[in-house]
């Protein structure tokens, strides 16, 4: 009798850590008679899930990779790590994964592990600023590059963080007893931390040493980034600047109040999580307490920033320094225009010196892209 473990991530609960354990102690875990399957070196194998975006709309589908990897295991217990899976939603797709599972073993476990919705989505936006062009991770994909900690509330963002309808779909294609479902959170965790839980879950021996991965990036470096690849800043530029950014230490944190919004964005679905696979005291299946925010967040660009950032652009030898910099003042002027009121004589005059600045943003004869972008912003600012 075969039996798959088939770890479907989310995204963000050290499945990387997890993945590079389970890689480096091949020899451990065939000696406990467990084969790690895997389609790289570092023991992911997402790529045997396509992740597209067209029109705006993220789609996922699973890919002949999947049976390919599944088919080359020889072992009668078998482990495969793929955060990817987790972001299949539709019926079809999991079925694909239960009939594909069903060719190869007799018994399919599936393990996946929850994160609070608004931790978790900063810790994805985090890894979608480490990029240069926008759309080219999947978190590009579905996160976008919005102003501030957490992403815009689209539709395929909605989707992703509806953990109770996704549960629901694998429960109906592998059964509920299928499921083991994991509280991402030191605190529930066997050993507090994911390799060691993960372990635990499996009964292994073995200790497997857990693997710390740093994937934090600084405050500088994730709004800047952001904002650069929303204006369409040609990648190879920004690529020149990211290792000036990397040298700010300030840590980017919302405030409280707007985490908790972002998390009760999915109280309906939570309560229903709670109820059917994850329940905890607060009733919605995640610890209630935000006191680790503060009541002041720094998630948002100020003209402060742009004076100290923009020196930068200057030393990385970037193209049009001051048009950038004029780009980027834009968006704490509308910001600034909102709170005093547009219709104001302050927020009057924070017009005219927003029409000024998109002007000189928008002289740059290179490129094709941010000046575009906002000119086009300008226009329709009116």
């Amino acid at each position: 009798m075969r039996t798959l473990f088939l770890h479907i991530g989310f995204h963000k609960t050290g499945s990387t850590s997890l993945q590079l354990a389970l890689s480096r102690a091949g020899d451990q875990l065939l000696a406990e008679g467990f084969e790690f399957a895997s389609l790289g070196k570092k023991g992911n194998s997402s790529g045997a899930i396509d992740v597209r975006k067209s029109d705006g709309r993220v789609s996922y589908a699973l890919n002949d990779r999947f049976t390919e990897l599944l088919g080359s295991s020889r072992s009668d217990r078998v482990i495969v790590s793929a955060e990817h899976l987790s972001f299949l939603h539709e019926a079809g797709q999991v079925e694909a994964v239960r009939r594909i599972c069903r060719q190869y073993f007799d018994h399919t476990v599936v393990i996946v592990y929850l994160r609070r919705q608004d931790r978790q989505a900063i810790s994805f936006k985090q890894q979608a600023a480490r990029g240069c062009e926008r759309d080219r991770s999947s978190s590009s994909k579905l996160l976008g590059h919005a102003p501030g900690a957490f992403p815009s509330l689209t539709d395929s963002v909605r989707t992703y963080y509806d953990y109770c309808a996704k549960l629901q779909l694998w429960s109906e294609s592998f059964g509920e007893e299928a499921l083991r479902v994991r509280r991402f959170n030191a605190a529930d965790l066997k050993g507090g931390d994911i390799v060691s839980d993960f372990t635990s879950l499996l009964g292994l021996k073995a200790e497997l040493e857990p693997c710390r991965i740093n994937e934090c990036v600084s405050r500088k470096e994730f709004l800047l980034s952001h904002r650069l690849i929303g204006l369409g800043l040609d990648p190879r530029q920004l690529n020149k600047l990211k290792p000036l950014m990397q040298k700010g230490e300030t840590r980017l944190v919302p405030a409280r109040n707007t985490a908790v919004e972002f998390f009760q964005q999915f109280s309906v679905s939570n309560r229903e999580l709670n109820r059917l696979f994850l329940p905890h005291p607060s009733g919605q299946a995640f610890s209630d307490d935000f006191s680790s925010y503060p009541e002041v967040g720094n998630d948002q660009l100020e003209f402060a920033d742009i004076a100290e950032w923009s020196a930068d652009f200057f030393r990385a030898g970037l193209r049009e320094p001051y048009a950038l910099r004029d780009a980027l003042l834009i968006e704490p002027l509308d910001r600034l225009s909102e709170a005093v009121g547009p219709e104001s004589v302050e927020g009057q005059q924070i017009l005219s010196l927003r029409q000024c600045l998109g002007e000189t943003a928008a002289v740059t004869p290179e490129g094709k892209n941010w000046w575009a972008r906002l000119r086009q912003r300008k226009r329709h600012g009116r």
